[in-house]
Parts: structure tokens; sequence; C-alpha cells
């Protein structure tokens, strides 16, 4: 019998465990435990589901900027796995949307995860966008100051920023792997952070989620790409940081061709699955 329930920070143990056994040397739960747990920067709750009093898999539902659900860190025992484990988490985050009212639920997968993508279309969902995320290594990386950047701090001019210049850069901003819609909510939510930057011509969105020690991501730029790129290299070094990430859809062939010749290499091919509310049903 599986059952679920909302996490504790008493859970950490069992958590990690699941993310061990789901994804051998990779993961960031207990980096991201007062995150997810404690909602330090974060809305939302993760979900714990046992079998048989045996805790096997994980997900968390998170809250975006516009009322939106996002759905991480879906994790399962690999002995567990195919059991139906899922499908509980599944069900607890359709609760969660309805329980935040929430327009829309979104999450993402690598392209080649069939499972996955089959689990989201089994509640609703449809690929809704893709995504070719790039990281450039900062660690050996020799950079000078770049000037003339500020912070955008007004929602007006963010909107004047961003606004026409987004749509080149697909659905949804992309950062630490979570796809976010555009729109006044998502500006707010970035100058909060002082992650949009400017010169008055060239626009860049440059910062993180979560786990900055891991590195930054910029989020979209337009202009001046080659000014945008130093500065957010800059800034990066500055901050010590490690990585330096972004994502774009893949028919973006300039945005390619730039990161290429930038250094970065590609570290995955992405696609955003998304559910939207039917206000008539």
């Amino acid at each position: 019998m599986i059952k679920t329930r909302k996490a504790e920070m008493e859970d950490l143990d069992d958590l990690l465990a699941i993310e061990a056994s789901a994804i051998p040397g990779y993961g960031y739960m207990y980096d991201d435990r007062f995150f997810f747990l404690e909602n330090q920067g974060n809305t939302g709750e993760m979900t714990i589901a046992y079998v048989d009093d045996v805790a096997a898999g994980m997900g968390q539902y998170s809250v975006m900027p516009d009322g939106s659900g996002w759905l991480e860190i879906l994790r399962v025992k690999k002995e567990y796995q195919r059991m139906g484990v899922g499908t509980e988490i599944y069900k607890r985050y359709m609760e969660l949307a309805d329980e935040t009212h929430a327009p829309s639920i979104a999450m993402f997968t690598g392209r080649r995860n069939i499972g996955s993508k089959h689990l989201a279309e089994e509640y609703g969902f449809h690929l809704a966008a893709a995504y070719l995320e790039n990281a450039l290594d900062m660690k050996e990386r020799e950079v000078t100051p770049v000037e003339g950047f500020r912070l955008v701090e007004d929602l007006e001019e963010a909107k004047r920023l961003i606004d026409e210049p987004c749509e080149g850069w697909g659905r949804f901003m992309a950062l630490n792997r979570t796809f976010m819609h555009y729109g006044d909510d998502l500006y707010k939510y970035l100058i909060g952070r002082k992650m949009i930057w400017t010169d008055g011509e060239s626009v860049l969105v440059l910062g993180c989620r979560m786990l900055e020690e891991r590195g930054w991501f910029i989020g979209m730029m337009n202009g001046d790409l080659k000014k945008c790129q130093a500065f957010a290299e800059y800034k990066v070094k500055e901050k010590g940081l490690p990585k330096l990430t972004v994502s774009f859809p893949p028919e973006r062939e300039d945005l390619i061709e730039f990161v290429q010749s930038a250094g970065y290499t590609q570290a995955g091919e992405l696609i955003v699955m998304e559910w939207i509310r039917d206000e008539n049903s």
C-alpha cells in the first residue's frame, strides 16, 4: 500500500536515501533542505511517499511568482520504481494545484526521458516547449571588468526591456532548470532578487533561484550579446562562482553559434510539460 504525506525536516535522512538511490552520485536535496522543507526562499510542499511504511519516493510542488505550480525533484528508489509511487505523488501534486488555485502546472524532463513524459501525460500535461541547456566552466576563466550596467528596479522599465525580446527565448524563462512564465509577476520577482541589468540599450537577466554556490544563470539577454556575456562572466567571477548556464529554444541557431563561440558546452536537451486548468470544467 502506498501512502503520501507532507515531508518535514526530520524526514531528511529518508529523503537523502531516496535521492541517492534514484540518482546515484547526483543530488541537491541536502544543499536545498531549507529551501524545500522550510520554504526559505520558496513556497510549496515536499511530499514523501511510503510503500508498506518504507520511504520510497518524494516530490516537490513549488508555487511560482504567477501562482502556477512547478513540479521538481521527483525521485523514487530504484527497487520501488514502476510500482505506482510516482503516480501517487502526482495525485498529491494535483491536490496541491487545487488547494493553491494554480492556473497551470509545469515540469521539465530530459528529451529522451520517455517515462517521465508519459507519467505527466497521464495527468493531462502536454509538451509546451523545448530548450537547449549550455554551461560555461568559470573556474579557470579569465575576465575583465565591464562597466555601464545598472540594476533595473522599476517594473515599467523591466516590462519595456523584456516583453518584446523575450519572445525569442520561448514561452518560459529558465533559471536552475525551473521554467517560469514571463509577465509582471516574474519581473517583480526578478527585481526583488536584483537580477535585471541594463546599460540603457541591452538587457540581461542574471542570477539564480536556488543553489547559488553552484553557479548563476542567464535567464535572457538582448541587444549587444557580447557585452551582456562579458558582464555576466565578470559578475559570476566576482562572486567566485564555478559555472554560468543559459538555456534557450533549439531553433535559435544564432544563439547556438554565439554560445559555442563563447566557450559553452551543451549540458542538456530539455522539454517542458504543462497542464493548464480548464476553467469551464
